[in-house]
């Protein structure tokens, strides 16, 4: 099978691609594409990304802040900007690669558990193809970026209507924002493909290997909403 009809049926005849990428142990090929969708969004999103605001909530709560001059105010904010820039940049280009390897650990941990005895390399294979919607997700939030004139970091993950969050208000608290950028049509979308993916690949049911993705998908949630919930100010 041909590499752009293996892309194309990663959408529409996905147990038919899994087992064709599978055979040739393919796994660069949706890893690059998802990494070119992640540096085209950020691209769009630099100019965007306001990072002042961070840093000015950070000095205005910093004990010593009536005592923050002009020049040390400015430095402060020129440093959040070139730091917020290359954690984007950084983020969209290892990201991808690092959340595949992850996730397929995981998974493969998940499995064994669960009484299977799944190819860790087979399962990153399935995880790497199962991001495509992830990328398309991406791509598809370019247009919305390029329209709004600034765009808060913490909000990137619902700027689009295929997110829960998108309907929420700024006020919500960070820990239930976690959990609705969480509900995410693409999202979804990759977790039945690494159902449908890990199936033959652990020799299960798909329903069996429905509830394992969900488990460790719900799982990440919970770390993500607890780490929101870290990071969130106190007053």
């Amino acid at each position: 099978m041909r590499l752009h009809q293996l892309f194309l049926d990663a959408f529409a005849s996905p147990g038919r691609a899994f087992a064709a990428a599978i055979e040739r142990r393919s796994i660069l090929a949706p890893l690059l594409a998802a990494t070119l969708a992640s540096l085209l969004l950020a691209a769009a999103l630099l100019p965007r990304l306001d990072f002042d605001r961070a840093a000015l909530d950070l000095l205005d709560r910093a004990p010593n802040a009536a005592d923050v001059t002009p020049f040390q105010r400015e430095e402060a904010l020129a440093s959040a900007r070139k730091l917020g820039s290359v954690l984007t940049v950084a983020g969209a280009a290892a990201g991808p690669a690092l959340s595949a390897v992850g996730l397929a650990f995981f998974l493969w941990i998940a499995f064994r558990v669960a009484g299977t005895r799944p190819g860790l390399r087979d399962t990153l294979v399935v995880v790497s193809w199962s991001l495509l919607p992830r990328a398309l997700e991406a791509l598809l939030s370019i247009p919305a970026a390029l329209t709004l004139p600034s765009v808060d970091p913490q909000a990137v993950s619902r700027i689009g209507p295929w997110s829960a969050g998108w309907f929420l208000g700024p006020a919500i608290q960070p820990p239930l924002l976690a959990l609705a950028t969480s509900v995410n049509l693409f999202a979804l979308w990759s977790a039945v493909l690494l159902a449908v993916g890990m199936a033959p690949v652990a020799g299960a049911s798909r329903s069996r290997a429905g509830a394992v993705v969900a488990l460790v998908c719900a799982a990440l949630v919970a770390v993500g909403m607890a780490a929101a919930g870290a990071g969130a100010p106190t007053a």
